[in-house]
């Protein structure tokens, strides 16, 4: 008891969303309670919807940057109706989507004006009421794009930008006949069954509204369809988009390769879960490469001179293979929290470490397969991956299974300690696991299963139409224990809530560890070119830009404790002015004359000597003696 206040006083009162603090009296007049007029939204329900939902995309404006947009909706009954826009998008797992896109919203009923009004809590949802005897409401408006989606040369049409739908249904019990008026001149490209339009109108076949959302439409000038497989059930394509027709040429020796990734993947997964499947793959001056998965398609983000410059795509040659492994993974087989039956119902990330993680797992091993990475080059990746895992001081604070929760409250924000704040490492952390599962799975079985057989039970069932299947923890544990009994459950805990795990477990079991040398991999240096950085993370601690710019920091690392931090400016390095060549010097030998640099940061120069006595450092795999090498059993081609 606080001396002086009463028991009366020290009550808290909770009124209107507010509290009254300790010592107030109870004869403290009330706040006003503000109720706000919110119609409920309808939860969504596994039922049939009649009719189908027209959607038409009336113009691509490209000059303006705008969709245009109209929709003819049938009405199920009169009374109260909510309109969403979506806001959980699947392939970025979190609410990456924003309704202030959408403008010059109308509503008309039988062609008379329906008056809407906008959810005060939840502003992706529209309240309007259907006067009795309307058969069918029609809505337009505009969604603003970008130059990335309009171009004279390319439009691209994301469909969970452009649709507004009923609230109360799933997604897959709404029927969409959609429609795409192109500029003249682009060729669509799509998984979509294209139907013949009139006046330039592209029509597609009708669609569930969940099949909708996962099939992109590309048009382009110029596009090149290549077919990875015989014609027929199950069909495989690489449909090439281009701003000019040289960068659609492709060595032979390139198809051939990614034929082979096909073929593994089925040797790996099984039956096909889609009716046909189109690499939907953009190729741009300066591009970075990147992927985006659906069941039926994958868009492939490539630099234009990806297939001429096939040496320097050491770091994105099993870019395909993770996003086709993606229509089994994650598509077809689903974590039970990253399911929704609309795009605005939330989703979770609890198992991103299968979802993401396996697949980039898969990514590496396939490519090794298929041959578009050679064993040493897949070596020398897994040794990047190894290191930034390894180096990751954020784990001691931030198990895997927060990490997961990324999507959730990270999308777009940035992140200046990367390696302390950590940010979607299930993707590497992820291949480190599966890693230590096969070789898991090996010595339990005696050699005899590993992770494709694993595979081969887990996404067992799969078939062009069949619906996707949902799996939680315990359904992984129990696929492990199927293919080589152990405690799997608790393994896989210790890896995925730990905080002080050997993340490089895996790799020892599987014959190799991480070493440094002074002398960078063809693939680090590549990555350091990618990056646009001097990559010193594992001597100094930091990596910079030409011009001596600080882009990152280690964390606790000798340049952290000079102080310096990201968008730091070093200006000299042993009192002679930056250059790239003098700071790698330097380091080099940092084990007899200790670093000295000069930096800015807030308007002020300072001169530090880094903590650091050592030499250049750069990752890559070396084997263990007397250890058998599993390693590269996994990365031979099956078949």
């Amino acid at each position: 008891m606080i001396a002086g206040v009463s028991a009366r006083q020290l009550t808290l009162m909770v009124i209107a969303g507010g509290v009254i603090a300790a010592g107030a009296t109870a004869q403290t007049a009330p706040l006003p309670v503000q109720v706000l007029d919110r119609p409920a939204i309808a939860a969504p329900v596994d039922h049939a919807f009649a009719g189908t939902i027209a959607v038409d995309v009336e113009q691509a404006d490209v000059a303006h940057k705008l969709f245009v947009v109209r929709e003819r909706i049938p009405v199920q009954q009169a009374g109260a109706l909510t309109l969403l826009y979506p806001r959980w998008e699947s392939a970025s797992h979190g609410p990456s989507l924003t309704v202030t896109d959408l403008a010059g919203l109308e509503v008309r009923g039988d062609g008379r004006p329906l008056a809407w009004r906008r959810d005060p809590v939840e502003p992706h949802a529209f309240h309007l009421n259907v006067p009795a005897g309307v058969r069918s409401i029609e809505v337009r408006y505009e969604i603003v794009g970008g130059d990335d989606e309009l171009s004279p040369d390319l439009v691209v049409v994301p469909w969970q930008r452009l649709i507004i739908y009923p609230a109360g249904w799933y997604a897959r019990n709404l029927t969409v006949a959609a429609a795409v008026a192109f500029p003249a001149g682009l060729q669509p490209r799509t998984s979509l069954q294209i139907l013949d339009g009139p006046g330039g109108v592209t029509r597609f076949a009708p669609v569930s509204f969940e099949t909708l959302l996962d099939s992109p439409v590309y048009a382009a000038r110029f596009t090149r369809h290549m077919p990875l497989t015989a014609p027929g059930p199950a069909a495989v394509s690489l449909d090439l988009i281009a701003r000019r027709p040289g960068d659609l040429v492709v060595p032979p020796e390139r198809i051939t390769e990614l034929q082979r990734m096909v073929e593994q993947t089925r040797i790996v997964f099984g039956t096909a879960p889609y009716p046909a499947y189109a690499f939907l793959a953009r190729m741009e001056d300066g591009g970075s490469s990147g992927g985006t998965e659906h069941r039926r398609s994958s868009e492939i983000a490539m630099t234009s001179d990806y297939f001429r410059d096939w040496p320097g795509q050491l770091n994105n040659r099993d870019i395909l293979a993770h996003e086709f492994v993606h229509a089994w993974n994650g598509l077809y087989r689903t974590p039970a929290d990253l399911w929704a039956p609309t795009p605005n119902v939330p989703q979770g990330g609890s198992l991103l470490w299968v979802y993401e993680g396996q697949t980039e797992f898969w990514g590496r091993v396939i490519a090794a397969r298929a041959g578009l990475r050679s064993r040493d080059e897949t070596l020398d990746k897994l040794a990047l991956d190894a290191a930034e895992v390894v180096n990751r001081p954020g784990r001691a604070w931030r198990a895997l299974s927060d990490d997961v929760t990324y999507p959730a409250f990270m999308l777009h924000q940035p992140v200046p300690w990367r390696d302390w704040q950590r940010r979607k490492d299930y993707y590497l952390e992820g291949v480190m696991l599966w890693l230590d599962v096969d070789a898991l799975l090996r010595e339990q079985s005696g050699g005899r299963r590993g992770i494709d057989d694993f595979a081969r039970r887990f996404f067992a069932g799969a078939s062009p139409e069949a619906p996707t299947r949902t799996f939680v923890f315990d359904d992984v544990s129990s696929a492990l224990n199927g293919v080589a009994p152990y405690d799997w459950a608790g393994f896989l805990r210790r890896w995925v809530d730990g905080h002080a795990v050997d993340v490089a477990a895996g790799l020892a079991r599987q014959g190799w560890r991480l070493i440094y040398t002074d002398t960078p991999t063809a693939t680090f240096s590549q990555n350091e070119a990618e990056l646009g950085v001097a990559d010193l993370t594992y001597s100094i601690g930091l990596t910079v830009t030409d011009s001596g710019v600080v882009r990152s920091v280690a964390w606790n690392g000798p340049a952290f404790r000079a102080g310096m931090a990201p968008r730091t400016k070093i200006v000299a390095v042993g009192g002679v002015p930056f250059m790239r060549a003098a700071l790698i010097k330097a380091v080099r030998t940092a084990a007899k004359t200790p670093v000295a640099v000069t930096f800015q940061q807030d308007e002020r120069s300072i001169e530090a000597t880094l903590d650091y006595r050592g030499t250049l450092r750069y990752p890559r795999l070396a084997p263990i003696p007397g250890q058998p090498d599993r390693l590269t059993a996994l990365l031979a081609p099956r078949g």
